[in-house]
């Protein structure tokens, strides 16, 4: 009898360890996870659970707090004990669902309506007709862990019908036909916060849930980084290039600037000098026109020889220069008047001396030459004339010969006349004008020298600055490139599990997440009234009229 009970007890045994095995300790298998998260109409979350999917795994051990698990794929029994999950399957794929007690999403999602400008609930605007506007702003959800929303790009995608909705923009959004539906999708890049905004003017409003799929970011980019920074090397190469030449520039327009300087203060010297020429250039011609008076005078010197020659006969006894002075009066001569007119003209040419041109130097020379001759010839006149009466026949001889030798002195003092007048001294007033014009441009030049050596050095300064900001472009743009690329492709680190960090064998997560769809309110129909079942019994009695 004992015997038998210890069979049956070791029969159940077998039939208890068959039918929940016991596994052994192994490795967290290898899944990926579909995170989904039902929200309100104003994004708010509602649900949160997570789809874990296994591939070819006959015993998998898998970890999650969850409220509640269910096996979407087989009658396969799911043991949970804590944070443990363990399936035994034959499956070839296996799906079971896992609802979080609690769980938060990456993004912050906030749903806000307006319609005709004001502000209304989603229930509000079901059936309605007007213009729309839906905002949607998408933030980091500071509760949640940050490493979905620093690594996973975020597509978002709202769909309205064309039938009842018209004039629709939606800024940023990649638009495409799907039926009867206008579709609309934006993608955010990772660590990415935006405001979306969506408008159209509505009849019979209704809309579909607005899908927020997660992935993470792990784009193939064929992208040629040398090829990029070469462009920013040739880049510096040319900037620095240029702050060279604004350098020298600048050193060149403060050379410039200094000698227009210089010109300046030597053209302002020059027209100060100068400006008196303008008057006296003037004067000096009026002075050289009274050479005719030169002329003028040697004739009537000329006159005197002859007539002294022709009156010697007469001044033989007692004749004097005082005498010989008298009878030339009465002639219509003056000797004091001749003279005092030959000593002027000699101061004049004096003057003369320094201003006239070289050409004329030997001419005005051989003037004063017949000048002091002319008035030699006067004094000697008079010395001769007081010794005139120690002999009457030398001075007879002498008269003779001064009016012969005065003959030549007066075609000499005619040529000397003649030349006088052909002087041009306009020249020296031209100078004058051309030193002011010269000063007037100087000052100009300098004005503007300065000008130009002031922005050159401007210039200078700013292409140092650009030189100095561009200096290792190429390194520091071959950095962003890595750290874009990176964010866009993907760190390369292991999948991190959603549910529990004891998942460590994680191929893939992803986020599907939608909000409440706008419905239009469902008709109430009119429930159809059902004969009341009779039994035969009431039957019969309906026949003969009986209630």
């Amino acid at each position: 009898m004992g015997k038998r009970w210890i069979a049956i007890g070791l029969a159940v045994v077998l039939v208890c360890t068959a039918a929940s095995p016991v596994f052994a300790a192994q490795a967290p298998s290898e899944k990926e996870e579909v995170v989904y998260a039902d929200l309100k109409d104003n994004g708010q979350t509602e649900e949160v659970y997570v789809v874990n999917i296994f591939e070819n795994q006959k015993k998998i051990e898998d970890y999650g707090i969850y409220e509640s698990v269910r096996n979407m794929t087989s009658t396969d029994e799911i043991r949970q004990k804590g944070d443990q999950i363990q399936i035994a399957t034959e499956d070839d794929i296996l799906y079971y669902q896992g609802n979080l007690r609690s769980g938060e999403i990456p993004w912050d999602i906030g749903i806000t309506y307006f319609f005709d400008g004001k502000e209304c609930s989603a229930k509000e605007l079901a059936g309605s007709s007007g213009h729309l506007r839906i905002r949607v702003k998408i933030r980091q959800n500071q509760d949640a862990d940050p490493e979905y929303f620093e690594n996973y790009a975020l597509q978002v995608t709202a769909a309205l019908n064309t039938e009842n909705c018209r004039n629709i923009t939606a800024k940023g959004a990649t638009e495409a036909n799907a039926g009867g539906n206008r579709q609309f999708t934006w993608t955010l890049l990772p660590k990415t916060e935006k405001t979306l905004n969506l408008t159209a003017d509505v009849a019979d409003f209704e809309m579909e849930s607005i899908s927020f799929n997660g992935v993470k970011m792990n784009l193939d980019v064929d992208l040629d980084k040398d090829a990029l920074t070469r462009q920013f090397d040739a880049l510096e190469t040319a900037v620095a290039a240029i702050d060279k030449g604004a350098k020298t520039l600048d050193k060149g327009t403060e050379n410039l600037s200094e000698g227009a300087e210089e010109l300046d203060k030597g053209a302002r010297e020059l027209k100060e000098k100068t400006a008196p020429l303008k008057k006296e250039s003037k004067e000096l011609s009026k002075k050289l026109k009274q050479a005719e008076k030169l002329e003028s005078a040697s004739g009537q010197v000329k006159g005197a020889t002859e007539v002294l020659a022709e009156g010697t006969e007469k001044l033989k006894e007692g004749i004097s220069y005082q005498a010989f002075k008298s009878a030339m009066a009465q002639q219509g001569l003056d000797l004091d008047s001749l003279k005092s007119g030959n000593q002027q003209m000699l101061q004049l040419l004096n003057q003369l001396e320094g201003l006239i041109p070289a050409a004329y130097q030997e001419k005005f020379a051989e003037a004063k030459k017949l000048l002091q001759g002319n008035l030699g010839a006067l004094s000697g006149m008079e010395q001769y004339l007081n010794q005139a009466s120690k002999s009457v026949s030398q001075a007879d001889e002498g008269a003779d010969a001064l009016a012969e030798s005065y003959a030549d002195f007066d075609k000499a003092i005619r040529s000397l006349s003649g030349q006088l007048e052909d002087v041009d001294l306009s020249q020296l007033g031209k100078l004058a004008d051309g030193a002011e014009t010269l000063a007037e441009g100087s000052g100009s030049l300098k004005s503007g020298s300065s000008a130009l050596s002031e922005g050159s050095g401007s210039l200078s300064v700013g292409t140092g600055e650009l030189n100095s900001q561009t200096s290792g472009m190429s390194e520091k743009a071959g950095e962003e490139i890595d750290s874009v690329l990176s964010g866009i492709s993907g760190t390369g680190e292991t999948v991190k599990s959603f549910v529990s960090e004891k998942n460590t064998n994680v191929k893939a997560v992803q986020f599907v997440i939608k909000n409440e769809a706008i419905t239009l309110p469902e008709k109430s129909v009119p429930k159809e009234t059902k004969e009341e079942s009779r039994s035969l019994w009431q039957k019969f009695l309906d026949l003969f009229g009986i209630s």
